[in-house]
C-alpha cells in the first residue's frame, strides 16, 4: 500500500509539474504577445488631425537690405492644407511698371520657392466710386493663394537696393491660413 501511495504521489507530482510547465509557457507567450502588441500599438497609434485657422496682419517698418528677408510666419508643426483657403495680401514698394521690389517665398525651411503674387491690383471701388489701390513707383497691392504644404513664409528683398518701409506710406502683409498637423496619440491617450 505504501508503494502504491508513493507511485500515486509521483504520478500526481509529474502531472502537476507538466501542467505547471505548460501553463507557465502559455503565460510567458501571452506576456510576450502583449508586449509586442503594446509596442506595435504605440508605433501605430491613432492619428488625429489638429486644425489651425489664423489671420495675421504684419506692418512693415524700418529698412530691409538687398538680399535680406523677414520671416513673416512659421506655422510648424502645421502646414497649409486646403487648396484655396490660405491667402496672402500685401502692400509693398513697387517699380514704375508695377512690379514688386520684394518677393514672397514659401515652403518648409530651408527649402523655399518664390510665390507668384501676380500683377499689381490698381483699381478698386468704394461705394461705387473708384479707389486707387496701387500707385506705380511707390506702393502696390498684390494678392496670391498660398500653396499646400507651406509652413514657412518669408518676404525677401530681391532688388539691388535697400528698401525703406517708412516715408508716409503704410506697408503691410496680411496672411490668412487654414492648416493641419497630424498628431500621434499614444495608446493611453486614445479614448
Amino acid at each position: 500500500m505504501a508503494k502504491r501511495m508513493t507511485v500515486c504521489i509521483v504520478v500526481i507530482y509529474v502531472t502537476v509539474t507538466f501542467f505547471l510547465i505548460g501553463f507557465l509557457d502559455s503565460v510567458s507567450a501571452q506576456n510576450m504577445t502583449n508586449q509586442m502588441n503594446n509596442s506595435t500599438m504605440q508605433q501605430h497609434a491613432e492619428h488625429v488631425l489638429d486644425n489651425l485657422v489664423t489671420s495675421e496682419h504684419i506692418p512693415l517698418k524700418g529698412q530691409l537690405n538687398s538680399g535680406d528677408y523677414i520671416l513673416l510666419m512659421d506655422l510648424t508643426p502645421f502646414s497649409t492644407s486646403i487648396e484655396g483657403h490660405s491667402h496672402i495680401a500685401m502692400k509693398v514698394p513697387c517699380n514704375e511698371d508695377g512690379k514688386s521690389k520684394l518677393t514672397i517665398a514659401t515652403g518648409i525651411a530651408p527649402n523655399l520657392n518664390s510665390l507668384d503674387t501676380g500683377t499689381a491690383i490698381s483699381n478698386g471701388s468704394l461705394n461705387g466710386n473708384t479707389l486707387n489701390l496701387s500707385a506705380a513707383g511707390k506702393s502696390c497691392l498684390y494678392h496670391a493663394e498660398l500653396p499646400n504644404g507651406t509652413s514657412d513664409i518669408v518676404i525677401v528683398n530681391t532688388s539691388n537696393e535697400t528698401i525703406g518701409f517708412d516715408g508716409g506710406i503704410y506697408y503691410f502683409v496680411t496672411i490668412t491660413v487654414h492648416g493641419t498637423a497630424i498628431q500621434h496619440l499614444a495608446v493611453n491617450e486614445i479614448g
